[in-house]
Formats: structure tokens, C-alpha cells, sequence
């Protein structure tokens, strides 16, 4: 057993600033355990989120041969992540169970995370203990996202490579491939990341300018260009459909912020451990001279990684966050911890470790303390605003139905998976208005059309603003379905649609709809993303008011 634990050591471990090349037999035991520990806390957490859904349907459309689409007539992205569905297709092909292959995948990619991370820097036993994996394990928002078939875990491996890439293959004659690659697939894996990431690749350019190699770049960003081109001619737009769902709704900027502040506050109320260790980081920023022996040659890589930790909490303010909660807290948690795993002194002393101890296990006692005080307070922060604790809401989703004796689901059972269940029964197949997609359209099946009211997998009503008729719910925006579009969907006929809207949705038609390379469908793309019809719809919107 020692010599392979020894072995094992030099692969997940290697060595470190001192020369030690692996663990002694009862640290690699501890470490192993620790990490044994995550994966099945991971596993007993495990769940699948409604919204996870929305890109099943997609996957499973592509599995039956309709390709990558939401309602099998038209092409749309309906999805913001694409390495992460990408990831499931060839899995689904092999085992058809997208619940169960979510969630082995998410496992997969949360553990492995911590594996990587664990592989870019030896510390000693106590100092991984306390100041890894103890924050990860007291943090609700990056444990509730370890799972929940959405994009988190595969967010959290690519960060973790693009760290170990950073700080041990920094002087490799490959860097620049290895660095732009691992850029390139978290981007491919969720777009919007590009900010979190910024800060810390415009310093190695500036640091490192003498040594970049475009070449390499260009290789390494091959994925993510090859997707835009993909996106571009299979779709006709460069973006997913949910950015124009969720960011082009008309609504004030000021209803976006306060709602994000809103998020905050929930963040603070019911993960305490995690709002203090995004806070930790800006420790990075303001010391910065103290870690300027960190990286050979890159003194202030820290600070920049620090950065894109607090501009992407910016950006998550900016946006409104999410109606789940920590959802996007989740991966600058794991960046700050991370942080502070990599980049701690070797030698740190024992009061410090305990203060450390004792500090998040204080953090982790306040939510259920704060949730109590304010059941009889009126003066506490206020939790306005919808957003749900989903791991509990969806808890119909979890993998187990009890830890013991173990019992597994194979399928969500949340309340709508009935409704799908109740249209796929509909003879002939409908076309049917719906609020909430995810469930209810992966259980429909491909043979009914829905018009999803939130716009989030329609090219129309994505395009439209927001009702002025509904409460504001982040990333929820409801449409007003315009006069005679349920027709169009159902007869193919724009006849009973307002003239100047059946116009614009004539163009956007042929590209989702028309023939691959039809070369009009091409000039249409173009013309269409320059702006070049957006006065049929304006013409609508002032007809009617809007």
C-alpha cells in the first residue's frame, strides 16, 4: 500500500518549493481520505436543477437526429453552455440517462477540480485541511454547485487547469498554447467568464510580452473560434438566445442592480462562509508586494487573478444575479480558495491555521443563526426579490431519496415533469404557451411545438421586451405572445400576425428555419445581426405601445 500511495503522490502531488517530492504515508493517507470525503459529500448533495433541462432537451432532440435544437422546427441556441452540453452527447449515446449522466459528470469535474488544484501546490497537511478543503466543504454555494446539471463544475476544473497551467507550466516552451487552450474551453463552457478571466491574461501579456507566441494563441483558441463560426452559420447568431432573453428586456438598469445587491444579500444571509472568502480576496489586491515571489517572473499574477474575482462579483451585481442562489457565486469562492491554497506561505504558523479554523467554522454558525433572528425582526436585511434556494426547492431532484440504506433516483421527479408527461399524451401534438420550459419540454418530447413565454429558447419573443405586466424575477422575464404568432407556429401562416412583426419574423425565419446555405439565408444573417430589420420591430413597438 505505501508504494502506491508513493506513487500516487508524485502524480497529484509533485514536488514542491522545498525539493519534497511526495507526502509521507500517513499525510498521503489523511489527504486521500479528505479528498474521499468531498467526493462523497458531493455525491450525497447531488442534485439536478429544472433549468439543467432546458439543455436536455436539446442533447436528446440531437440523440434522435433534429440536431442541436430546442423545438425541432428551428434552430436555436437555447443554451449558454456548449463544452458542458457538447460533453454530454457522447455520454448519453452510451448510457441513455441524462439525470444520472449530469450528475456523473458534474462529479467527475468537482472532484477533479480539487484534484488539480491539489497538484499545483504542496502544502502541509494541516494547511490543505484547513485552508482548502474545509472552506470548500462550509461553502453552501460551492457545494450546491458541485452538481445540479448546470455549467459550475466543469467551470471549476477549467479554472483549476488554468491555474496549474499558469503557475507550473509558466516557462514550458508551450505555455502560451496550454494558456490560450484552457482559456479557450472555459469560455466555450460559459462565454460570460471572459471577464473573470481578463485581468489575469492581459497581465501575463503585458508581463510576458517579449515571450508571446501568436502562433501558439491561435492554435489554443481554435475551439472557441471554431464554435463562433459554427454558431454564426448553424444559428445565425454569435450569442446564445438567453442573452437577448435576459439582457435586451427594456427594463431599467437600476431594477438589475438592485436585485443583484438583493443577491448579495443572500449570499451574505445564507452562505456566510462564502461571502467572507470572495471578501478574503481582496487581501491579494491590497498586499499585493507580499506575493511578488510567488510566480517566477509574474510578481503580481495574484493580485490579477484577485482582480477578476472582484470585477466578476461586479459584473454579477451589474447582471442581477440569478433567482438561484449562489449559483454565480459559486466559482469565485472556489477561485478565492484557490487562491489562498496555492498561494499561502509553506511555513505558517500554528495560532494562524486555528484562527483560520476557528473563524470559517464561526462563519458557517451565523446563516442558521441569522435565518432564526430574522423569523422575529423586523430591522434585519431585508430578503426581497425571488430568489430560491434551488438544491432545497428542487429537492424532488436530488440523486438520493435517502442516504440510508442508500436509495437512488433514476429520473427527477419534480412536480413538472408531470405537465410534460400530460403533453407528450396530447393527440394531435400542441403548440402550447408555457412559463416554465425545462422539465415540462424534456418530458414533452420532440413532437410538441412550445413558445417558451420567457424567450429564453425563442428567437422572437427574445427579441421583444419585456411585459410591463409582471413583477420583476431576474433571468425570468415574461413576453407578451404578439397577436397570431401561436397561429404561425401552428399553420405555418403569418397572416394573423401584426404586418411589420410578420415581416421581421419572416427574416428571422429563414435563418433559423431556411435551408443551411441558402445563400439568402446567408445575406439575411449578416444584414439581420447589423440591425438591418430592427425598424419592422420598432414600427411594431410603437403601434401597439410598447
Amino acid at each position: 500500500m505505501e508504494r502506491t500511495l508513493t506513487k500516487l503522490s508524485t502524480l497529484f502531488f509533485p514536488r514542491d518549493a522545498l525539493g519534497r517530492t511526495h507526502y509521507n504515508t500517513n499525510e498521503l493517507i489523511v489527504l486521500y481520505v479528505a479528498w474521499l470525503a468531498l467526493f462523497f459529500y458531493v455525491l450525497a448533495s447531488a442534485w439536478v436543477a429544472e433549468d439543467a433541462y432546458i439543455t436536455f432537451r436539446v442533447i436528446d432532440n440531437f440523440h434522435n437526429g433534429y440536431g442541436l435544437r430546442w423545438n425541432v422546427f428551428e434552430r436555436v441556441q437555447a443554451y449558454t453552455h456548449p463544452l458542458w452540453m457538447l460533453l454530454h452527447i457522447p455520454l448519453y449515446a452510451v448510457w441513455h440517462n441524462l439525470f444520472l449522466v449530469s450528475i456523473f459528470l458534474s462529479i467527475a469535474c468537482s472532484v477533479g477540480a480539487a484534484a488539480v488544484a491539489l497538484a499545483t501546490s504542496c502544502k502541509p497537511v494541516v494547511v490543505t485541511l484547513c485552508i482548502f478543503f474545509l472552506p470548500l466543504m462550509l461553502s453552501k454555494s460551492f457545494m450546491d454547485y458541485t452538481t445540479s446539471g448546470l455549467e459550475n463544475p466543469l467551470s471549476f476544473l477549467l479554472f483549476a487547469v488554468f491555474g496549474y497551467v499558469v503557475i507550473k507550466k509558466n516557462t514550458h516552451p508551450y505555455f502560451w498554447f496550454y494558456a490560450s487552450l484552457s482559456l479557450a474551453l472555459a469560455l466555450l463552457n460559459r462565454l460570460d467568464t471572459i471577464i473573470f478571466y481578463a485581468p489575469a491574461m492581459a497581465y501575463l501579456a503585458y508581463a510576458r510580452m517579449n515571450t508571446i507566441r501568436w502562433r501558439q494563441i491561435a492554435v489554443g483558441f481554435m475551439p472557441l473560434i471554431f464554435w463562433f463560426y459554427f454558431s454564426l452559420f448553424y444559428y445565425g447568431f454569435l450569442f446564445p438566445n438567453t442573452k437577448y432573453a435576459k439582457l435586451d428586456t427594456g427594463m431599467g438598469m437600476e431594477l438589475y442592480i438592485t436585485q443583484g445587491l438583493h443577491y448579495v444579500q443572500y449570499l451574505v444571509v445564507k452562505d456566510t462562509p462564502g461571502a467572507v472568502l470572495i471578501l478574503s480576496s481582496l487581501f491579494f489586491i491590497a498586499q499585493k508586494k507580499r506575493f511578488k515571489n510567488a510566480v517566477p517572473g509574474l510578481p503580481y499574477l495574484p493580485a490579477f487573478i484577485a482582480l477578476g474575482i472582484v470585477i466578476d462579483c461586479i459584473y454579477v451585481i451589474y447582471v442581477g444575479g440569478d433567482y438561484m442562489m449562489g449559483r454565480f457565486w459559486s466559482i469565485p469562492i472556489f477561485a478565492s480558495v484557490w487562491l489562498w491554497y496555492v498561494f499561502c506561505p509553506y511555513r505558517i504558523k500554528p495560532d494562524m491555521i486555528a484562527a483560520v479554523f476557528c473563524a470559517l467554522l464561526t462563519a458557517a454558525a451565523v446563516p442558521p443563526l441569522l435565518q432564526s433572528i430574522r423569523s422575529s425582526c423586523n430591522i434585519c436585511i431585508p430578503l426581497v426579490g425571488k430568489v430560491l434556494d434551488a438544491s432545497h426547492t428542487f429537492g424532488s431532484n436530488k440523486l438520493f431519496t435517502q442516504l440510508y440504506p442508500p436509495q437512488i433516483r433514476r429520473q427527477g421527479r419534480y412536480v413538472f415533469a408531470e405537465d410534460g408527461k400530460k403533453l407528450a399524451l396530447e393527440d394531435p401534438p400542441p403548440v402550447k404557451p408555457l412559463y416554465f420550459i425545462g422539465m415540462p419540454g424534456f418530458y414533452a418530447g420532440h413532437r410538441v411545438t412550445i413558445i417558451d413565454m420567457l424567450g429564453l429558447a425563442d428567437p422572437l419573443l427574445a427579441r421583444l421586451p419585456a411585459s410591463k405586466k409582471q413583477g420583476f424575477y431576474i433571468g425570468h422575464f415574461r413576453r407578451d405572445v404578439p397577436r397570431g404568432y401561436e397561429y404561425a407556429l401552428l399553420s405555418g401562416s403569418l397572416d394573423a400576425m401584426p404586418e411589420p412583426l410578420a415581416k421581421y419574423y419572416e427574416k428571422l425565419q429563414l435563418i433559423t428555419e431556411g435551408d443551411l446555405l441558402d445563400p439568402e439565408r446567408l445575406r439575411t444573417i449578416v444584414l439581420f445581426n447589423l440591425g438591418y430589420y430592427d425598424f419592422w420591430k420598432q414600427q411594431y413597438l410603437n403601434n401597439n405601445g410598447l
